[in-house]
């Protein structure tokens, strides 16, 4: 049984119910656990989610929703800012608390899955309390970059929920944001539960192949990942997170795979999908990510002849660095 957790908000439910549905179809195999956690109290009388429930619920396929309020300890340290807004996204923080089983994998809304997962959930963790993707987005974090490819990107986590709850590790979080991070990100960009994740579980992290989170950079950046293993996660990818501003529901099909978020939409109750009215910004940014796909090479040479000049080196991730890094975290080489 793979025990899945998402977390969501009532403006983000036809993107869980996308995510769901894709989860549904690769993964028939398999028995699945599906738990839907929410701080929003109208997902949990929505009628099109009742509706989208009832349509795939079934023998091997249990769906639950899990309410959290306000006065959780943890959601009470939440810090400010940060460059994600929502604060569904600390939910992944109390899967294990809220869901009893061994181990659990936490995806994101905005992501699609197009392979079976069981063997993903079911690889080795030793005595690593996750496993995640190094992150491959230049984003504003300033935290990140002291991590370089140790960095992950938290939008898929396996957890190794039984010894999450046994270690205490929400504990240690609570105590991490009040003691050190609230103060360490005052005035600075920062990702909030990502960078708080990476910061609390460093040494104890086991790093898989891109292909279970393949994130916009590796289709926007291309000439930024050079080697087989990106050449796999673009031509088999497993998870595909819409990571960042090129999503299939606000800029006109960019991302070569939003033909695919579609047609798993097409397959909720949300089938009615309204883009984002073209505005001189909206307008602006499709231009720069059409100018990404279509000029990378030029755009890459480019960036990096900058790069050289301001003595900052070059950003090219090659896959041995990936393949080493995973290696040397796990005895199974996903």
């Amino acid at each position: 049984m793979l025990n899945i957790a998402i977390a969501s908000d009532l403006n983000y439910l036809p993107h869980a119910g996308t995510l769901i549905r894709s989860l549904y179809d690769n993964n028939r195999n398999v028995e699945l656990n599906i738990h839907l956690l929410t701080m929003d109290y109208r997902v949990v009388t929505d009628e099109p989610l009742e509706d989208f429930f009832r349509s795939i619920m079934s023998s091997r396929v249990n769906i639950q929703i899990h309410f959290i309020g306000d006065d959780n300890p943890f959601i009470k340290q939440i810090p400010d800012g940060g460059v994600i807004l929502s604060r569904a996204t600390y939910l992944r923080f109390l899967a294990a608390e809220l869901i009893p089983a061994d181990r659990i994998l936490y995806l994101d809304c905005d992501m699609i899955v197009l392979d079976n997962l069981q063997s993903l959930f079911e690889m080795n963790l030793e005595d690593r309390i996750l496993a995640a993707v190094p992150d491959l987005f230049v984003g504003p974090s300033s935290i990140k970059h002291s991590f370089s490819l140790r960095y992950f990107n938290s939008g898929m986590l396996l957890i190794n929920a039984e010894k999450w709850r046994k270690e205490k590790w929400l504990d240690k979080a609570i105590q991490f944001i009040e003691n050190k991070f609230t103060t360490m990100c005052v005035g600075k960009k920062h990702y909030g539960d990502q960078d708080i994740m990476n910061m609390l579980t460093i040494g104890k992290v086991t790093y898989v192949h891109p292909r279970y989170n393949v994130v916009n950079p590796v289709y926007l950046r291309r000439n930024f990942f050079y080697g087989k293993i990106f050449d796999e996660a673009i031509n088999n990818p497993a998870i595909v997170h819409f990571a960042g501003g090129a999503k299939p529901w606000n800029n006109w099909e960019i991302h070569p795979l939003s033909d695919r978020y579609f047609f798993y939409r097409l397959q909720t109750p949300w089938k009615t999908i309204e883009l984002q009215k073209p505005t001189l910004k909206i307008v602006a940014r499709y231009l720069s990510m059409w100018c990404k796909y279509n000029f990378s090479f030029v755009i890459y040479m480019f960036s990096e002849l900058i790069r050289k000049l301001r003595g900052k080196g070059t950003r090219v991730i090659l896959s041995e660095q990936i393949e080493n890094l995973i290696i040397e975290t796990t005895d199974k080489n996903l």
